[in-house]
């Protein structure tokens, strides 16, 4: 793509609000850039305006494939008013798309999407099918790639790219996720007589507290850090001189590799019984939100070689990367054993942050590395 289209493709793509909502729409767009050209396109509907899309370019050799993946949906923008441009405007300054999902994940989209046309309009076929797997609804719950990954999209695929921002370093590994809400109940007395009650918030504080000492082994992984539990909602209470008697809170959970959900809810009702006895009358209950395993890849493997080697020849430095926050590889790179990485443009510091930007020579960059990366496979 000239960088005249790639900008007018991506402005056009964030311009188009996704959050939560209205990924049909973006495959729509999307889907407008192959109108007559030799791919297969299958849209994966999940209710109204929200789809998800896989279009295949045939390769010389289509019992092989590789998968590109990108989402399509964004988070909402509470604080549109503070924003120094329209978070929906797509403006362009030169050097930087602004707005929402620019960076999480829509320059990632644009890339792919450059990536395939490069070899059509050429008329080059890839050694191998190329997939772009595009989903709804990985900021949530992952409806998308969990329908595409049940519905056989990545069968026969050699490895899978994840085009999350990761500033063109190959990300080889990322933590795993696990929200967890806990309710207490407990009982009310008066404030001036908390020994005849029992405090529901101490409750799920002295929890959140448990689990965090249950969990903090001291290990540190070299690229991620250590696996961490943060209290990020709080409530109960009615008024300021009643011991409170009912209290409920939810900890975003992020763990190492090794480190399995399991092990963490085993820890955790560990944690319930014991202050369970500690504190009779108070009673702690755990509902598991959302529950994403952490995934690493073999950087020794051909195709991490493969990847380093397209870095290199896009003159791009490499360089080993860990990602805190979850992707879609979360949830099929576990159930297919797929070798990946996640590569793509931008800075995943500006990811759900005010002002998102992504530079559209990045950009440019990453649809040349994914291009390279096809064609050595």
């Amino acid at each position: 793509m000239e960088m005249q289209e790639l900008k007018t493709l991506l402005s056009e793509l964030v311009q188009i609000r996704s959050d939560g909502q209205n990924e049909a729409a973006v495959c729509d767009r999307i889907e407008a850039c192959f109108t007559g050209l030799p791919v297969e396109v299958r849209r994966y509907p999940h209710g109204p305006g929200r789809d998800s899309m896989v279009i295949t370019l045939p390769g010389r050799d289509r019992s092989r494939a590789l998968c590109l993946v990108g989402h399509l949906d964004t988070v909402p923008v509470p604080d549109a008013p503070l924003w120094q441009r329209d978070p929906f405007g797509g403006a362009f300054d030169g050097a930087y798309l602004h707005g929402r999902g620019a960076v999480d994940m829509k320059g990632g989209a644009a890339a792919m999407v450059a990536a395939a046309l490069a070899f059509l309009r050429e008329g080059v076929l890839p050694p191998l099918d190329l997939r772009l797997c595009f989903t709804a609804d990985e900021e949530t719950s992952g409806m998308g790639v969990c329908l595409l990954r049940d519905e056989g999209a990545f069968a026969g695929a050699v490895a899978a790219v994840i085009c999350e921002p990761t500033g063109l370093r190959p990300g080889s590994c990322e933590k795993g996720c696990l929200w967890l809400e806990v309710e207490a109940l407990g009982l009310s007395s008066h404030g001036s007589r908390p020994e005849l009650g029992v405090n529901a918030i101490d409750g799920v504080t002295a929890f959140a507290a448990g689990l965090h000492a249950a969990l903090d082994s001291g290990e540190t992984h070299p690229l991620l850090g250590r696996t961490t539990v943060s209290l990020t909602t709080l409530s109960g209470g009615v008024k300021t001189n009643v011991i409170p008697d009912a209290a409920s809170a939810t900890l975003d959970i992020r763990t190492l590799p090794g480190l399995k959900s399991g092990d963490v809810l085993a820890r955790a009702d560990q944690v319930v019984r014991a202050l369970e006895a500690q504190q009779p009358g108070l009673k702690l209950s755990l509902r598991v939100q959302n529950d994403r395993p952490s995934v690493a890849a073999d950087p020794d493997s051909p195709f991490a070689l493969a990847v380093g080697e397209a870095l290199a020849a896009c003159g791009l430095p490499g360089g080993e990367k860990g990602l805190y926050f979850y992707t879609d590889a979360s949830q099929f790179i576990p159930q297919t054993g797929l070798p990946f990485v996640i590569l793509g443009p931008g800075d995943d510091a500006l990811c759900h942050k005010r002002d998102e930007r992504v530079s559209l020579e990045e950009v440019a960059a990453a649809a040349d590395c994914y291009r390279a990366l096809i064609a050595s496979l």
